[in-house]
C-alpha cells in the first residue's frame, strides 16, 4: 500500500509516500533561515511558512515518489504534541486532502513517530534487521525527552520524561547565552570538539536510583549562574570548553537515567531516536551503554530521520491500519499536548 504523509508540528514543513515501510520520497523544508535571526521558533511565522510551502512540498513527494494522489491509499498527518498553530496547517490539509479523494485518514501521535522511525526502511528494503520486544526507547529532542517500554508496536508505557526541559531545548538555551545562535545543539556539537568537560562544576539532577525522569532546568541555571557575569571576550576565549561541559552534563544525564530504565525492566533491544540523537558524541555513549549491557541498539538508518520528518509518520499509520483495517479518523482535531 502506499502512505502519503505530512508533518507540520513546528519549524519544519514535512511530506512523505511510503509503500509500506520502505520509503520512496521524504521532503523537508526547513524554516531555521526564517526563526534565526529571533533565537527561537515564531509560532505566527512557522504557519504561515506551512501555509505557504506545504502545497508544494506535497507536490514534490509525490513526484520524487513518482505517484499520484489516485495511487495513494492511505494520508497520515502529525495530530500532536506539536505547536498547535503549526500542527493545525498540515492536520487540517491532510484531513481535507482525504475527504476530497475518498481516501481513509489517520492521525499520528508524533512522539510514537519518533520512536518507530528506526524501523524505516529505504526504497529497496533496507536495512533488514529484527529486534525483540520488549524494546526500551530512548527519544530526545527539543519537544520531549522520554524512556519508553515499547512491549510491541502500539503498546508503550512511558517510564522517564522530562519534568521540565527538554534535552534539545537545554542545549538550544545554552547556546543562545553563548551567542551560538538557534538551533544552538548541532552547533554546540561542533565546538565542544576538544574542549574540557568538567571546565564548569555543574549539578547532577534527580540523583536517587529510583527516579527515572529527567531535569534539565537546574543544570541550565547553573550554567546561566555560573557565566552570567563574564565578559564576552572571556565566553568567546572558552567557547569549546563552555560547550563541551554543558553537553557532557546533558548527555551523562541521558545516559544515567537510560542505564537505571535497562536494569529495571530488562529489555530485550534497546532504541534511540530524536533530534537530539543525530548527535554522533551521544550516539557513541549509547552505543558503549549498549555493549556494557550486553544488548543490540538501534538509530534511524539515516542522520536526517532523527529530526521531524513525514516517513515516520506515514511508517505509524501503516503499522496502525496492519492492525484496523477500517480505521478513518475524520473526526479528529489536533491536540498539541498529546501524550503516547
Amino acid at each position: 500500500m502506499y502512505i502519503l504523509a505530512i508533518e507540520t508540528s513546528c519549524d519544519d514543513t514535512c511530506a512523505a509516500v511510503l509503500q509500506n515501510d520502505r520509503i520512496l520520497s521524504n521532503v523537508i523544508s526547513s524554516q531555521i533561515n526564517l526563526h534565526s535571526i529571533y533565537g527561537g521558533v515564531v509560532p505566527d511565522i512557522a504557519k504561515r511558512a506551512h501555509q505557504k510551502r506545504l502545497p508544494a512540498v506535497i507536490s514534490f513527494a509525490l513526484r520524487r515518489s513518482v505517484k499520484k494522489i489516485i495511487d495513494i491509499d492511505l494520508i497520515a498527518a502529525t495530530r500532536g504534541p506539536g505547536l498547535g498553530i503549526a500542527l493545525s496547517i498540515g492536520f487540517n490539509f491532510a484531513k481535507e486532502l482525504a475527504k476530497t479523494n475518498h481516501i481513509p485518514f489517520v492521525a499520528v501521535n508524533h512522539v510514537e513517530g519518533h520512536l518507530l522511525s528506526v524501523f524505516l526502511k529505504n526504497k529497496n528494503g533496507l536495512p533488514r534487521f529484527t529486534s525483540s520486544f520488549p524494546i526500551l526507547g530512548l527519544t530526545v529532542s527539543g519537544g520531549h525527552t522520554k524512556i519508553v517500554l515499547i512491549k510491541e508496536i502500539g503498546d508503550y508505557q512511558v517510564v522517564g520524561e522530562t519534568l521540565d526541559d527538554a534535552a534539545g531545548e537545554a542545549l538550544d538555551k545554552s547556546a543562545k547565552l553563548l551567542g551560538l545562535g538557534y538551533p544552538g545543539g548541532p552547533v554546540i556539537e561542533r565546538i565542544a570538539l576538544g574542549g574540557q568537560t568538567e571546565f564548569l562544576r555543574l549539578p547532577q539532577p534527580l540523583q536517587p536510583r529510583a527516579i527515572l525522569n529527567f531535569s534539565f532546568s537546574g543544570l541550565k541555571t547553573s550554567f546561566y549562574y555560573q557565566i552570567k557575569d563574564w565578559p564576552a571576550a572571556k565566553i568567546a576565549s572558552h567557547l569549546s570548553d563552555l560547550s563541551a561541559t554543558i553537553q557532557t552534563a546533558v548527555f551523562e544525564h541521558l545516559t544515567r537515567k537510560f542505564s537505571l530504565a535497562i536494569d529495571r525492566y530488562h529489555p530485550a533491544s534497546l532504541l534511540a531516536s530524536g533530534g537530539v540523537l543525530a548527535n554522533l558524541t551521544l550516539r557513541r555513549q549509547l552505543r558503549k551503554l549498549a555493549k556494557t549491557k550486553s544488548l543490540p541498539i538501534f538509530f534511524p538508518p539515516q542522520k536526517k530521520l532523527n529530526t521531524d520528518n513525514a516517513a515516520m509518520i506515514a511508517l505509524v499509520a501503516f503499522y496502525r491500519f496492519q492492525k484496523n483495517k477500517k480505521i478513518n479518523e475524520l473526526e479528529l482535531d489536533i491536540d498539541p499536548r498529546l501524550d503516547l
